[in-house]
């Protein structure tokens, strides 16, 4: 039978770390040094964390520049980030099954953050051609197959 360190690595740090700090606080009778373990294992979830936080947002750029920037020679490069990031997220789900439920949340506050990268790295956008609110829903987030269409100049 598969453990959880074997099937939600993610989850497995968790449980872990709050061992750990629970054998801490009754002083196990142990030469370990457990808040400083319960720290470490603690890291790793957020280091697992902050990646899917990074994938998302850099995801989140290139969508924006698909869908609102009128470059063309740019898009197959945007194209392959976004597919690069989502194969790369999928692994990471594959390995830790549980961060999928933090992804909407992940996604909601990486959406400002990849609203001002994108102006920033973007001549022909400006704040008044983008959304406040992320239009990009999750599911479309991760679909391996969905990019936005070009915007239509008029």
């Amino acid at each position: 039978m598969a453990t959880l360190y074997e099937t939600d690595f993610y989850e497995w740090t968790v449980s872990q770390g709050a061992i750990l700090r629970r054998l801490a606080a009754e002083r196990a009778n142990s030469e370990l040094d457990l808040e400083h373990l319960a720290e470490e294992v603690d890291s790793m979830a957020g280091r697992d964390r902050r990646e899917l936080a990074s994938r998302l947002r850099i995801i989140l750029i290139h969508l924006i520049k698909l869908a609102y920037c009128f470059y063309p020679d740019p898009r197959q490069t945007w194209t392959d980030s976004v597919r690069a990031q989502r194969r790369s997220l999928e692994s990471l789900f594959e390995q830790s099954p549980s961060l999928r439920r933090l992804a909407s949340e992940a996604l909601a506050d990486q959406w400002p953050k990849a609203l001002e990268q994108a102006l920033a790295e973007t001549i022909d956008l400006s704040m008044d051609m983008l959304p406040s609110v992320n239009p990009f829903p999750i599911e479309r987030v991760l679909d391996l197959h969905y990019v936005p269409e070009p915007p239509v100049r008029y």
